[in-house]
């Protein structure tokens, strides 16, 4: 178990210095809405071959009962955060930070489960893990972009830079509670964590990065980045 947990942590720790890159980038240069969309279009499409090249295969052959339970616990599980976020903002929770409170929540709670897809992925079949764990760490990137350009434009450098590295501490938290807790378990459990995974990247992937991404007019260099993104974490699979 240890062995697996330091492999896992290790691989991890792409996203979070991905993070706290992105959170120094918003901080220093922030991203116009076209480079932000473009950036999306990519983490898009690397989400998107993550799921069909590595999480979808490792539950095709499982109860179908278990996948669907797992797939609808996720699906309720990311309406569920959505909605809290809707009813934070609403309210106005945060004082000064109102404004980013419901989507630093949201990131937080999505850091946690991405963790456990990672160390939960890490424990079925290592080379799995690793996808995840590239493909995380390219999400990861954009959303300490977007952590930093949501909080309040006068708060200072340091406390800016503070959410990406708390969202790395989450992710982190979240692959090693995953590898302690799950250790030795096989079956039905670790597939409804792999299909709960499937079902929340694919959300991320079609109601958060993409619907953020139509902000801005399409373009053709935005489309042509999500299939490199595809492609690129495809590839990655085959000769991995």
């Amino acid at each position: 178990m240890a062995g697996t947990l330091v492999q896992a942590l290790s691989y991890t720790s792409l996203a979070v210095v991905a993070a706290m890159i992105g959170g120094v980038v918003a901080v220093y240069r922030a991203p116009g809405p076209q480079m932000e969309s473009n950036v999306q279009h990519f983490a898009a499409g690397v989400v998107t071959a993550a799921v069909a090249a590595e999480l979808l295969p490792n539950i095709h052959d499982r109860a179908p009962v278990v996948v669907v339970v797992g797939f609808a616990v996720g699906v309720a599980a990311m309406l569920g955060v959505h909605r809290l976020s809707r009813r934070l903002e609403k309210r106005n929770v945060g004082g000064s930070l109102a404004g980013a409170a419901g989507l630093l929540i949201t990131v937080g709670i999505d850091m946690l489960i991405d963790g456990v897809l990672i160390g939960v992925t890490f424990l079925a079949e290592p080379s799995t893990g690793v996808i995840i764990a590239v493909a995380l760490a390219i999400e990861v990137l954009f959303l300490g972009v977007a952590g930093v350009v949501a909080l309040p434009d006068g708060m200072s450098a340091p406390r800016k830079l503070a959410v990406p590295a708390a969202f790395g501490l989450l992710l982190t938290t979240g692959v090693t509670v995953g590898i302690l807790a799950l250790d030795g378990v096989t079956g039905p459990p670790i597939a409804v964590i792999l299909a709960f995974g499937a079902a929340a990247l694919l959300y991320l992937v079609t109601e958060e990065l993409l619907v953020k991404a139509q902000k801005v007019p399409e373009t053709p260099v935005s489309t042509t980045l999500f299939f490199v993104g595809f492609l690129s974490i495809f590839l990655l699979d085959m000769l991995h």
